[in-house]
């Protein structure tokens, strides 16, 4: 296939992604409008449509905005905390997991990605932000994650005017071409000689004249898994000129670049429906309500007046220290027009929107509840049910999100040699991340309350030594380390199974050593007290002693373990029982 031939297949599989995603254009634009007017870029280019200007003239009330704000907010401190450890990566066989040097190795290599993340130069803190505005919004966001030299990776969330996107036939996003606008300079930096005549000719005349570019990332469908080149990789990469029809740049990706999370999708769809369509009727009623109380307010505080035809001279002026000339003699007079607006009502009206916008939101669950003051127990439990919440929410996150971004993040800093060495037998399918953020430990509570709840229902039955050998029905070590995989305690914590073992025997003979010191010395202080006991009386030491073979030897012999000595004659019960 000739590069004329490709240009246009590319061009024309635009157009069909372009034709899928018009219906749902205006929606997103009204979206925008009444919630975030910056986010509407939905023009020719992903441009702002409606100009440099604020774009807020249909907002009259700023609850949906606020409610949005804390939504986004509350998915960036919950899924993606910087200050809390919100991954953890972990080997999928138990025994590799549990070398000392591969513990070592996961977790440093979980501390360079954490930094990664959190440094400013990436930018991933300050565009996860953008996203989850995006996906509460519109439903549907978009991340580019590429390769940097400077910073070894680079975060951008895209404006979703720009994306356009495609299924696979499993339901998943392989297929994104994104349509953006830059200026010739950054078209020549980005690209040099290969940009076409007309960019080269007019970047010294006008390097700030826009030029429209077409990214495509679809899955290659000819290469050869064994080949070695771009060509092959498995993500092809091309750069268009699209007024030119020129050709860029054809490369290629090892992991998709693009991550494109979704709130919550319909079947057949391809696009996300979030928080922001629910609530978008409830939305438009609450700024018209707001337009029309602001309306009726200002009848009430500056009414209309009613002025006769001819009684006046000149106009009537009706501001602070204006005069009005009247005929002299004349009876008529300037009254105001009565006005009769129920503002309680409205206000009632406009409140029940405004908290079912709140709801939509979630911003009931998000917000700590008020309240007189509850147990430490509660307030867990509390936050634990409403983190379910978000149960769905998380799933499609860490599916469409989460899981593809630290992948590629992983895979990239490997490539750039910025991870520790792998150690040996440890391969880069060994190790897979978990998820360790308040939502996902709010959803595995129940299972740790299932277990707290046996050992509370037994617990009168076990005692205090145990007798009828219940807990023998438990591995403890297994128990212990679920417990502490449940409430997320960094692996690094746990001793391996080899230091626990060594250190249950290191402390059985320790105290074999004690009871055995303990023994000796108990028997020291009962063969000093059968040394200074006197033998002339009789008395029950005397008579034992005659028991045990009539001597004091004999005794002691007995006392500490050895054989009873064998006696001529033996005593008869009467005897043995007076004894």
């Amino acid at each position: 296939m000739d590069r004329t031939e490709f240009v246009e297949r590319i061009l024309k599989r635009f157009e069909g992604l372009e034709t899928a995603r018009r219906p749902w254009v205006s929606t997103w634009r009204d979206l925008a409008d009444y919630m975030l007017p910056r986010k509407g870029n939905f023009g020719l280019g992903g441009q702002l449509s409606h100009g440099p200007e604020a774009g807020d003239e249909l907002i009259f009330d700023s609850t949906p905005l606020h409610a949005l704000e804390l939504l986004a907010s509350a998915l960036g401190g919950l899924l993606t905390n910087p200050a809390l450890p919100w991954f953890e990566m972990r080997v999928k066989d138990r025994e590799k997991g549990d070398s000392a040097e591969v513990r070592r190795f996961l977790q440093e290599a979980r501390e360079r990605m954490v930094s990664v993340l959190n440094a400013e130069d990436t930018g991933f803190q300050a565009h996860v932000h953008e996203l989850y505005l995006d996906i509460a919004l519109m439903g549907t966001a978009a991340m580019y994650v590429e390769a940097d030299p400077e910073s070894v990776v680079r975060f951008s969330t895209r404006p979703l005017g720009e994306a356009y996107v495609a299924e696979s036939a499993q339901g998943v996003v392989d297929t994104v071409f994104r349509k953006y606008r830059i200026t010739l300079r950054q078209a020549w930096q980005e690209w040099g000689e290969a940009c076409s005549e007309h960019i080269r000719e007019r970047v010294r005349e006008n390097p700030e004249e826009k030029v429209e570019i077409l990214h495509a990332v679809f899955p290659r469908t000819d290469r050869d898994p064994f080949g070695i080149g771009v060509s092959n990789f498995p993500w092809a990469c091309v750069y268009l000129e699209t007024s030119s029809r020129h050709l860029l740049e054809e490369s290629g990706y090892m992991e998709m670049p693009y991550m494109v999370p979704r709130w919550a999708k319909a079947a057949g769809d391809t696009y996300g429906r979030g928080p922001g369509l629910t609530a978008l009727s409830d939305v438009r009623v609450l700024n018209a309500m707001a337009r029309t109380a602001l309306m009726a307010a200002e009848k009430m505080s500056d009414p209309p007046l009613m002025v006769p035809d001819d009684g006046f001279l000149g106009p009537v002026r009706s501001g602070p220290g204006g005069l009005s000339y009247y005929r002299a003699g004349s009876s008529d007079r300037i009254e105001a027009l009565p006005v009769r607006s129920d503002l309680r009502a409205a206000e009632q009206m406009m409140a029940e929107r405004r908290d079912s916008i709140r709801r939509i939101f979630l911003n009931e669950q998000l917000q700590p509840s008020e309240g007189p003051g509850i147990s430490a127990t509660e307030a867990v439990i509390r936050q634990s049910e409403k983190m379910r919440v978000l149960g769905p929410v998380l799933g499609r996150l860490q599916t469409e999100f989460l899981s593809p971004l630290i992948k590629r993040v992983f895979n990239i800093m490997h490539r750039a040699g910025a991870l520790p060495r792998f150690p040996e037998g440890l391969q880069r399918n060994d190790v897979e991340v978990r998820y360790t953020s308040p939502v996902t430990r709010a959803q595995r509570q129940y299972e740790a309350q299932g277990l707290a709840q046996v050992m509370e229902y037994l617990s009168p039955l076990v005692g205090g030594g145990d007798a009828f050998g219940i807990m023998d029905n438990f591995d403890t070590d297994r128990v212990a380390r679920h417990a502490a995989d449940l409430f997320g305690v960094p692996a690094d914590y746990l001793r391996q199974e080899d230091e626990v073992r060594q250190a249950r025997e290191g402390k059985s003979h320790a105290g074999s050593q004690a009871q055995t010191a303990q023994t000796v010395d108990q028997m020291a202080r009962v063969a000093k007290t059968l040394s200074e006991a006197r033998m002339d009386a009789p008395n029950a030491l005397t008579e034992l002693v005659r028991l045990f073979g009539g001597s004091l030897g004999a005794l002691q012999s007995v006392m500490s373990g050895g054989p009873v000595p064998q006696t001529e004659s033996t005593p008869s019960q009467e005897e043995s029982d007076h004894a």
